[in-house]
């Protein structure tokens, strides 16, 4: 049997990561030191899988041996959620990022990094973005370019570090939007906060003007690509891949209204200055829609579920548990 270790494992990308990884016969073993987790240790899907609850660079590697891949997922995540790392950021990813690298080589298995589409930064008008499009940063020196550049550094040694270790075996994920079923809201993920603020038959809270695009991305699809990279051909690795549905780009304020006509609620959708309800740090992210052409051409990798598909999978999910 194979295994895989995946860090950040009981967050939402890790929830569904385990069950892909489970689902192919894999033996998982996860680290997380529980901080922004989605899942519970008791919960089911950790039945049969290894579980250390520590920060990964306090975590002796000489017990983690004969891995045949690591899937690297833990990180700073949210508009909301990266601001408690302000001025560490760089340091937290890179710290991360390089105890991988480090586990990988022990094990001599290669390495999967979930980055961001944020690393692309700003556009004037709309770009479909593929993978070697420029990354252009405005706005100064935000926490939210701080995030961004970053995760756009950790490309950078990891890519720079296979060029003088050729045994180095690494894949370069940005997810565009993903959401899904146990998405939290706590880091400022939209759509369950309006989900849930549906449910509550509250006002759905609309940052701006709502014309802000994005073009979400079920995590289903985006777990699956991520799976397709670990299967890829040996001249397929070492590679950047862009997942995201573009077929799913919709306004936020487009979001708000189809999340009360699905969920049937009362709510109304108003519009709100996000800064004052995060104060004066909070970054709005910039539009970024992909051109997913390269894993679709490349790897056969389709997306399935369309944004209503999506809004109902999240709001079945909060309805459960209410």
């Amino acid at each position: 049997m194979k295994k895989i270790l995946i860090t950040g494992g009981l967050g939402f990308i890790g929830y569904h990561s385990i069950k892909k990884w489970k689902s192919a016969n894999w033996k998982v073993t996860v680290v997380d030191n529980a901080s922004s987790n989605a899942i519970e240790k008791d919960h089911e899907i950790l039945d049969n899988v290894d579980l250390i609850i520590q920060d990964l660079n306090s975590v002796n590697q000489s017990k983690l041996t004969n891995f045949d891949l690591i899937l690297h997922l833990a990180s700073p995540v949210g508009p909301v959620g990266v601001l408690k790392h302000a001025g560490y950021m760089a340091k937290k990813i890179l710290d991360d990022l390089y105890w991988c690298i480090d586990l990988a080589k022990r094990n001599d298995c290669p390495l999967i990094f979930v980055s961001t589409s944020e690393i692309f930064g700003y556009r004037d008008i709309k770009t479909n973005l593929s993978e070697d499009d420029d990354k252009v940063f405005h706005n100064g020196y935000t926490i939210r370019n701080e995030y961004s550049s970053a995760k756009l550094l950790a490309e950078i040694v990891l890519t720079n570090l296979s060029k003088v270790d050729k045994k180095l075996k690494y894949q370069i994920i940005r997810p565009f939007n993903v959401t899904g079923a146990y998405q939290l809201p706590d880091g400022g993920f939209v759509l369950p906060r309006f989900v849930l603020q549906a449910i509550r038959n509250e006002p759905l809270s609309v940052y701006g003007n709502g014309n802000q695009k994005r073009a979400f991305t079920w995590v289903g699809d985006i777990v699956n690509g991520i799976y397709l990279t670990s299967l890829a051909k040996e001249n397929d690795w070492n590679q950047k891949w862009n997942i995201g549905n573009e077929k799913n780009e919709k306004s936020i304020e487009y979001l708000a209204n189809k999340v009360v006509e699905l969920s049937g609620s009362k709510s109304e959708v108003v519009k709100i200055d996000p800064k004052e309800l995060h104060g004066k740090l909070f970054d709005e992210a910039p539009e970024k829609i992909p051109n997913s052409t390269k894993i679709r051409n490349t790897l056969g990798w389709q997306p399935t579920k369309n944004i209503d598909e999506v809004i109902l999978e999240v709001l079945n999910f909060y309805n459960a548990l209410n």
